[in-house]
């Protein structure tokens, strides 16, 4: 039997000054900085990335002219957030899937998605909870706009990213840093899969219905409640994929 040809990904090439723009995007898209929020001076930044500060401002010349950030001069300006919407594709950050690889996402997805939210229903506390209502309540607001606006593109990713910072808020309240870090990442590679179900402005609502009903399951310390949401949840994506694709799951083809 002939051996598989050996093959290696291409490396990705990112110059330092991208790297640090795409933390702080990933940072605006995690909600860990709102719009508004002053990032630290330019000092304290080249410190804690360890780079030198002409770097720094390459990196906030990239997030400017994404329009993530805008530059204010004097003691008390710097660096403030101005948008809270950071596309996954900042800077070439969006994960590239082959097509057999959205349903190894969506298997990893059902393994990690309900053991996380059984453990946030168990350890949660007052400011996770506060982390799950922020982000419902990011979604709701960008509802609201958008239901005067025209579905775009970037309609649906906010409401990705709204969905992305409270599935973020569960993970953290499982008190495992290692989990957090997963489920980040999970996210990561599973956004460009969720914005293709969201196609109509009618997709939006119930994206975040959802999302409430799953903070209320956890609120009611309801454990069955939780896993029948999160269940829900689950399904919901499996199938719209399954129907976009055209393709059947691993688990369906092994039944």
């Amino acid at each position: 039997m002939a051996r598989e040809e050996l093959r290696f990904e291409p490396v990705s090439k990112r110059l330092v000054s991208e790297e640090i723009a795409r933390r702080i995007s990933d940072a605006v898209r995690a909600g860990k900085l709102r719009k508004g929020d002053r990032l630290p001076s330019e000092r304290a930044l080249a410190e804690q990335f360890g780079v030198s500060r002409p770097t720094i401002r390459e990196a906030g010349r990239l997030l400017v002219e994404a329009g993530l950030v805008t530059i204010r001069p004097g003691a008390q300006g710097g660096m403030i957030v101005a948008s809270e919407y950071a596309p996954y594709a900042f800077l070439g950050s969006e994960p590239r899937l082959r097509p057999g690889e959205m349903f190894e996402i969506l298997e990893l997805r059902r393994l990690i998605l309900p053991w996380v939210a059984q453990e946030a229903a168990s350890y949660a506390n007052d400011d996770d909870f506060d982390r799950m209502h922020a982000a419902v309540a990011f979604g709701r607001q960008e509802l609201q706009r958008l239901a005067t606006a025209p579905f775009s593109a970037d309609s649906a990713e906010l409401i990705v990213t709204a969905s992305a910072r409270f599935d973020l808020a569960l993970a953290q309240a499982t008190g495992n840093s290692l989990v957090l870090r997963l489920m980040d990442m999970l996210l990561r590679w599973l956004a460009p899969l969720r914005l293709m179900t969201l196609e109509r402005k009618d997709d939006l609502v119930p994206a975040i219905d959802v999302v409430e009903q799953t903070l209320a399951a956890l609120e009611s310390g309801d454990r069955a409640k939780v896993a029948e949401v999160i269940e829900y949840r689950l399904q919901v994506l499996e199938r719209a994929l399954e129907q976009r694709s055209g393709r059947m799951p691993r688990a369906k083809r092994r039944a």
